[in-house]
């Protein structure tokens, strides 16, 4: 059946589609947003460009492939760099580090967020449309080389104008989702909203973070999410700020094949699981230095399953997170056949004989204080890293050359 609707931009593209249209076309909207969609015969391949591409690249690979440090993403000297996204979506899938349904839904993720935006942009002016036909053989030796998945654009369309239909009968049609909230009046709010409730909008809603991150971060749809802070908003409470693209991942060349490439996967691996940036920057400087490999997992969610994927030799584990906390993760790692012989080590700032006897009870092997000290790391290291890994890495407490996890 052929999608029918009112908008120019949905239409335009079904066109393109029944044209079989291979190549770029190139979307700008009336404030100078530019989006770039690759189809290969009227199908769609990848989605680029947008508001903040980094941020949602970054979002999809947390989510999907939480064991590769996107901060440190390495790629072969001989990369094609056009679609890098996407051709570090192709090497995880060859690597095995991520499942072809895995990418695919990356893929369907990534162009359904770009589709919405696209139909919210549509409705404030015009979009320009600028087709660039390419030949098959030429653009699948761009960067697109490795066909994932192929998309149905109609379908991608028929999901998208649901979701932009229900924003606005929301009343939230006056909103980006990348918009970021931020409180205002914090002695106000905290009378209106529960003590939880506030310790949580003091943690997330610092402006730093957009609506689609929180979603993301919370596991929560970001339509309900921007509905449950809209009566915090209409009375000045809160704030939602116009905030900038975080920085592209620092795309180190590599060469192909050489011995540090070689030598770096054979370093036992140690993950951090703690919901603050600052903590798990600070882990990994102290763990890279001191020669071991490292992969942090940010989101409370998403931790068990990271840790299957990523398979570690020792955890460190934050004990007060949001949604789950640590123990509660800590109970999940040892029911899990492949995780519970890994050491976890505890981190926390509560240093009671309470939380101590906890962290036993659900099966930590150790117990480290916060403010995170080098010292500690080293020793909990040397003291619960597993006797086969200690052979391939040792704890060198003088300062290294850190080693990005390479891509």
């Amino acid at each position: 059946m052929v999608h029918k609707s009112n908008s120019q931009l949905a239409n335009k593209l079904m066109f393109i589609k029944q044209k079989q249209f291979t190549g770029q076309v190139k979307i700008q909207s009336s404030t100078g947003i530019e989006w770039s969609l690759y189809l290969c015969l009227g199908r769609l391949v990848w989605t680029d460009g947008g508001i903040h591409p980094h941020r949602s690249w970054k979002r999809l690979l947390d989510k999907y492939c939480p064991q590769v440090n996107w901060n440190n993403l390495q790629l072969r000297k001989d990369a094609k760099f056009k679609c890098g996204d996407y051709y570090v979506l192709t090497v995880l899938l060859q690597r095995k580090l991520l499942q072809r349904e895995q990418a695919a839904e990356v893929i369907k993720t990534r162009a359904n967020e770009v589709f919405f935006d696209l139909l919210q942009h549509e409705s404030q002016g015009p979009l320009k449309i600028t087709p660039e036909t390419a030949s098959t053989s030429s653009f699948l030796t761009s960067g697109l080389q490795m066909s994932i998945s192929l998309v149905n654009i109609e379908e991608v369309l028929a999901e998208s104008e649901q979701a932009w239909l229900i924003w606005q009968e929301k009343g939230l049609g006056k909103w980006s989702p990348h918009l970021a909230p931020k409180m205002k009046q914090q002695e106000r709010l905290r009378e209106e909203v529960s003590g939880i409730v506030f310790q949580n909008f003091l943690r997330l809603l610092d402006g730093q973070r957009t609506l689609l991150d929180l979603s993301a971060r919370m596991n929560k749809e970001v339509r309900k999410l921007t509905s449950s802070l809209v009566p915090y908003i209409n009375q000045g409470l809160l704030d939602l700020l116009v905030i900038d693209d975080i920085e592209p991942p620092n795309l180190q060349v590599q060469e192909p094949n050489s011995p540090k490439s070689q030598n770096s996967v054979n370093k036992p691996l140690i993950a951090c699981i703690d919901d603050s940036p600052q903590i798990c920057n600070i882990m990994e400087q102290i763990i890279t230095k001191a020669g071991y490999r490292f992969v942090g997992i940010q989101q409370a969610l998403q931790a068990v399953p990271g840790l299957i994927a990523a398979d570690p030799d020792l955890i460190f584990l934050d004990i007060g997170m949001p949604i789950v906390n640590g123990y509660e993760i800590c109970s999940q790692i040892k029911r899990v056949s492949k995780l519970k012989n890994i050491p976890i080590v505890i981190l926390t700032g509560n240093d009671g004989i309470v939380d101590r006897v906890r962290a036993k009870v659900v099966g930590a092997n150790a117990f480290v204080a916060k403010p995170v000290e080098i010292e500690k790391i080293h020793e909990a290291i040397a003291e619960n890293m597993p006797s086969k890994a200690k052979v391939q890495g040792k704890v060198r407490e003088t300062q290294g050359k850190m080693t990005p996890n390479p891509i």
